[in-house]
């Protein structure tokens, strides 16, 4: 196994030059409940460290001890940051990859994704395919999880047909509330897609409407 996944780094949020910092033998948590530090032999022993920051081996057995301890204590949690080298090192991988798959998933975009894409971000739509794709990658770039979010919406095509709605006067918005005519609809975009599929004969019409796609047949009743 690595070494440095055994680490753990604490470091003080507010000094970075040697000073003593003496955190005792015992401290009370929040219920109350005494905590004792104690040497691998059960004896009792006081932590006291002239670093603001030190690292503890976890293949160790005292250091896991004081660890324990440690990470709990009033004194820690008001100025002290702690760190698993492990977890962050697993947690620095999944970013990276998180990040790569967006930039991945934003460069092959078919050109029908990228306007669905710079409708939902509010972009420029008057830009060329070029420039709203190039800001689609700059999105997954900065902010990973906001793109994998509004790209893997399966609402999206729906929340599309909202804004053209609302644009085209089909839908308003006001008052806090979407109205169809004067039908309140939702207090928000959620409840509005909520609404649409509960009505899609309406939604059939609107789109037809603003997209000119085929209106809905009317069923024949059965004799």
């Amino acid at each position: 196994m690595e070494i440095t996944k055994n680490l753990i780094h604490y470091k003080n949020k507010k000094h970075s030059k040697i000073t003593n910092f003496n955190f005792g033998s015992a401290y009370k948590d929040k219920t109350g409940r005494l905590h004792e530090l104690k040497d691998i032999n059960g004896l009792e022993q006081q932590f006291v460290t002239s670093r603001a920051s030190f690292i503890l081996n976890t293949s160790i057995e005292g250091d896991v001890i004081t660890d324990n301890w440690l990470k709990n204590h009033p004194s820690i949690l008001a100025a002290w940051s702690r760190i698993d080298i492990q977890e962050k090192e697993e947690a620095d991988t999944r970013e990276t990859l998180t990040s790569a798959q967006a930039i991945i998933e934003a460069a092959k975009m078919s050109d029908a994704d990228v306007k669905v894409f710079a409708t939902l971000s509010r972009f420029n739509l008057n830009a060329s395919l070029d420039v709203l794709r190039a800001k689609a990658i700059t999105v997954a770039q900065n902010n990973h999880a906001k793109f994998m979010e509004v790209h893997f919406d399966p609402e999206k095509e729906l929340r599309v047909f909202i804004i053209e709605a609302l644009k085209a006067k089909k839908l308003n918005y006001k008052n806090e509330t979407f109205y169809y005519g004067k039908e309140a609809i939702g207090t928000n975009e959620e409840q509005v897609l909520v609404w649409l599929k509960d009505n899609k004969d309406i939604l059939a019409i609107l789109k037809h409407e603003i997209r000119g796609e085929e209106k809905p047949k009317k069923k024949l009743a059965k004799k």
